[in-house]
């Protein structure tokens, strides 16, 4: 059987940037959540730990915080994969185009 990490390696980088990034927001998730079941405003974290004699909205509400969270935490990695604006772009050109107006002659024809 592989080990864990050669799997790792193998799994696609598109892959593994996904997991990473989601496991980051789970992770400020449970911090999160773990603030605010200590913080206790207005009794919401006796509630949620109380509620029926279990736990499970405590964990319902980490397993969607960290949606969220991970959501966000993709979302902003995603959009600081682009380009840094100090590089030229790319073509050797310079990147400004002037855009004239240019007339297309065209017959008019009777309905």
């Amino acid at each position: 059987m592989r080990s864990l990490a050669r799997a790792w390696r193998d799994t696609p980088k598109l892959v593994r940037f996904f997991l990473c990034h989601a496991a980051v927001g789970f992770g400020l998730a449970a911090v999160f959540v773990g603030g605010f079941l200590l913080a206790d405003p207005h009794g919401a974290g006796s509630v949620l730990l109380g509620a029926a004699g279990h736990w499970w909205p405590a964990l319902v509400l980490w397993f969607f915080v960290g949606l969220t969270f991970g959501s966000v935490q993709i979302g902003a990695a995603t959009m600081l994969l682009g380009e840094r604006p100090d590089r030229p772009p790319r073509g050797g050109g310079t990147g400004v185009t002037d855009l004239v107006p240019v007339p297309i002659p065209v017959r008019a024809r009777r309905r």
